[in-house]
């Protein structure tokens, strides 16, 4: 199979598991490029949150990840990597749908060292102004990613459960798996561990659950997520990371910050 497209085989495996892996999608060429960039914009100091004048200021929450959101928008760089019409095309492909907008982008860095925290059971879903579930991220491995610095892990299937309420993410002890009643899902998960070489990514749909050790490493673990708007997902009122004004609630996603990249 070609790395860079998705037949059947694939689309039956997202649709049933709720991720998919695919190793060694950028060359190590093209992820050196994109990790200069993401460096540049932590030199820089860049708001995580597009027009925010002061960031995220929970101590704890920093130690989980620092998250910038909307790079595209100022560095064509990671425009290029948020943009990349073959990534957008999987992400339309999987998602069962005629055309995907982007929602937006976000640089996942998560610190090295003895204060680095994990991140909590969680979907995504919960935390997008959507009001049909169906939306999807990739997450692109900047570095190589292991246990050891905190790589992505998948409970397949679970994005089947739904939306479920949202997690405080660097809050000791909370989970999205507390929420399963009727079950022995927290203390029976098998989770798959996604370990792959930086240039490998995964997608995985909003609802399915994940989590990512702390970073036992000296270095920081960098990543970046772009997340895909499918065409039958609506607006639902709430404030909208991606920047958009203007948007109509119950009508699709549209405008500038949320440009069509695929469509089929």
């Amino acid at each position: 199979m070609n790395q860079k497209k998705v037949g059947e085989k694939e689309v039956q495996f997202f649709q049933e598991n709720g991720y998919l892996k695919m190793p060694h999608f950028f060359s190590k060429d093209e992820i050196a490029e994109l990790g200069q960039a993401l460096d540049k914009t932590v030199e820089e100091k860049r708001s995580r949150i597009l027009g925010d004048d002061g960031g995220e200021t929970d101590e704890d929450y920093n130690r989980v990840f620092n998250q910038m959101v909307n790079l595209w928008v100022d560095y064509p760089v990671v425009q290029k990597f948020s943009f990349d019409p073959r990534l957008a095309e999987v992400a339309r492909t999987i998602s069962q749908c005629k055309q995907v907008v982007i929602y937006h982008d976000h640089a996942l860095i998560k610190p090295g060292g003895e204060e680095s925290k994990e991140t909590n059971w969680h979907q995504d879903a919960p935390y997008w102004p959507m009001e049909q579930i169906g939306a999807l991220s990739a997450w692109i491995a900047v570095d190589d990613v292991a246990i050891e610095n905190g790589c992505v892990q998948f409970i397949p299937g679970s994005h089947k459960y739904g939306r479920l309420d949202p997690v405080a993410l660097g809050t000791e002890g909370a989970s999205v798996l507390k929420d399963i009643e009727g079950t022995d899902i927290e203390n029976d998960i098998d989770p798959v561990i996604i370990e792959m070489e930086a240039g490998g990514l995964t997608f995985h749909h909003g609802c399915t659950f994940h989590y990512a050790s702390s970073n036992r490493t000296d270095k920081p673990r960098r990543a970046l997520a772009i997340i895909y708007i499918p065409d039958y997902i609506t607006y639902n009122g709430r404030w909208d990371a991606g920047g958009a004004e203007g948007l109509e609630v119950g009508k699709p996603f549209t405008g500038p910050r949320h440009p069509i990249l695929a469509t089929g």
